[in-house]
């Protein structure tokens, strides 16, 4: 038997690193916003990749900007 690192998240999903758990933490904060957006018609891309494309673009841009210390005013 081999011992290993995961990191839980808190819905209990399981990831390898770190970084993947913040990501999906980051996206189960935002996931009703995101959506919102993604069905409004201010979002250009309705096409099921394209969606999934700019879930992860906005994603990524709410944990960069939680890195990085930028406030939303």
């Amino acid at each position: 038997m081999k011992p290993i690192t995961a990191f839980q998240a808190s819905d209990g999903t399981l990831f390898s690193s770190a970084e993947a758990a913040e990501k999906h933490e980051m996206m189960l904060s935002k996931e009703n916003v995101v959506d919102e957006f993604l069905d409004s018609e201010l979002n250009p891309y309705t096409g099921h990749a394209h969606r999934s494309m700019a879930r992860n673009t906005i994603v990524n841009w709410e944990l960069w900007k939680s890195k990085n210390e930028i406030l939303s005013k």
